[in-house]
């Protein structure tokens, strides 16, 4: 019953996108899958996330995720930790168990668009070919970061608000409450920031339409915001009653200073993002690559058709669609502090509104067009992953290499950084890596035990004034790994 169900599904695939593009497809996913366990957690996000997920499987801490021993992490709620440290559960510590959630996270979301579109009447394969060969998605599918979670709920929210109102009518109670479900998720995921990026476009799309009476009337929001709130709650309560002082950083610094302050210097775990103010809307070109170089052609065409059944309903699904993809680009355009994954909930709207697009045009002339972007997406990615492997570009941004050279050394005695502990270096040390800040506590450790130490290349200098002999033991991504005797 499965294969045929599968076999039925396969031939509309290939009805809808063509064999070549869909052979292609699966290529990609499969290729994304496996790499994801072909090259190192880079520094610092994925080296960051990684090791803290570590953390929380072994000191099965559920409540705090913890940057470093004794110093909590309170710049984001715990769900995207929760799904890597469960990877590590299951599989070990190693850069597959942190990743594939991210990856099943990213197939959860393809699968909500899927939905979406059937029930909107757009072709679903055009949505699942677009949105799973987008580049800043393709990557992030297999990347450790925070920003699939969040996506997760933004796209569920954004997809029930239009079904609870438009629909089949039998589905609307549910998608009511899926929305708040949405809103619960993004609690848990990135806190309410989630919240003004669903909201920004809602409330856009309401005054532009004259829908606002039919918004209002069409959820239960008091109701659903409560219950939404309160399901995250008591994570809340609990952080802080584990680690007093986070509401506050989290709330006041996180979600107002960090966007509001010009190379804000509260950040406790790193520094901000500083960016010349706009920067997010190269981002969405960027992110949206290489669907951004059809995607206007298509709108420019669709614009001059002169009839169309339900033409005013489908222009009010585009507009929908459209400020949702846009809403991080909107919120964060006065912000100088920002990074491109930020764009990231906005793809999955803008993918069903260039499939959307593509479904008014010739079957033909859109195959064409998905074989176009597909194969792009396949050759780029391919391109990527070859320079993470092969071109070991993973590996200067990595210290698992100079820590596998410092384990086949098979010495009891510890690995320690010079000024810099990447924290790949701890997840890959299981959290034994030692950091020195200057080179004259080198010649304190050498009057103790036999030690390794790891220096970056580009600070080699900084051991010329070393009295002690160092042995060489060899190189290792954008370290250089000696003996201290």
């Amino acid at each position: 019953m499965c294969l045929k169900s599968f076999y039925r599904f396969w031939n509309k695939a290939e009805s809808a996108l063509g064999k070549s593009t869909l052979y292609m497809l699966t290529g990609l996913i499969l290729l994304r899958i496996i790499s994801l366990a072909l090259y190192p957690l880079m520094d610092t996000t994925e080296g960051r996330y990684g090791e803290m997920a570590r953390k929380m499987a072994e000191m099965n801490d559920w409540i705090t995720p913890w940057f470093d021993v004794g110093v909590p992490f309170w710049g984001k709620p715990p769900l995207a930790f929760w799904m890597s440290a469960l990877g590590i559960k299951v599989f070990g510590v190693n850069e597959f168990a942190v990743r594939v959630p991210q990856f099943l996270a990213a197939s959860s979301i393809i699968f909500i668009c899927y939905d979406w579109a059937k029930r909107s009447f757009i072709n679903p394969f055009y949505v699942v070919a677009i949105l799973s060969t987008s580049f800043l998605f393709t990557l992030l599918s297999g990347a450790v970061t925070t920003d699939m979670a969040l996506c997760i709920g933004s796209t569920l929210s954004l997809r029930a608000f239009w079904l609870s109102l438009r629909g089949p009518e039998k589905d609307r109670i549910r998608e009511k409450w899926l929305f708040f479900i949405g809103l619960s998720i993004m609690l848990y995921a990135k806190g309410p920031v989630g919240w003004v990026l669903v909201s920004i476009p809602i409330v856009l799309w309401a005054m532009l339409t004259g829908s606002i009476k039919e918004s209002w009337k069409g959820l239960q929001w008091i109701l659903g915001c409560t219950l939404a709130i309160l399901i995250a709650l008591p994570w809340y309560l609990l952080a802080e009653q584990h680690t007093p002082g986070f509401l506050h950083y989290f709330f006041v610094g996180e979600h107002w200073q960090r966007f509001t302050v010009s190379g804000w210097k509260g950040d406790l775990y790193g520094s901000a993002h500083a960016r010349p103010r706009g920067s997010i809307w190269l981002y969405l070109i960027l992110a949206t690559v290489p669907w951004c170089l059809v995607g206007p052609i298509f709108a420019w065409i669709a614009k001059g058709k002169k009839s169309m059944e339900g033409k005013i309903e489908n222009n009010n699904f585009k507009l929908y669609l459209l400020l949702t993809g846009l809403s991080p680009c909107i919120f964060f355009t006065m912000s100088s502090n920002t990074l491109w994954t930020y764009v990231l909930p906005g793809l999955p709207p803008l993918a069903l509104l260039l499939a959307l697009y593509l479904g008014e045009v010739k079957v033909k002339l859109a195959k064409i067009v998905l074989l176009w972007g597909v194969s792009i997406s396949v050759i780029s990615m391919v391109g990527v992953l070859t320079a993470l492997t092969l071109g070991h570009k993973a590996d200067v941004k990595s210290a698992k290499a100079v820590v596998d050279l410092y384990k086949a050394q098979h010495s009891p005695s510890p690995i320690i950084f010079l000024s810099d502990r990447p924290f790949s270096s701890m997840f890959y040390t299981g959290g034994k890596a030692i950091n020195i800040d200057t080179v004259d506590e080198i010649n304190k450790i050498s009057k103790n035990n036999l030690a390794y130490i790891a220096v970056k290349k580009s600070q080699l200098s900084r051991l010329n004034n070393v009295p002690i002999l160092l042995k060489t033991i060899g190189d290792a991504g954008s370290y250089r790994l000696y003996q201290i005797n």
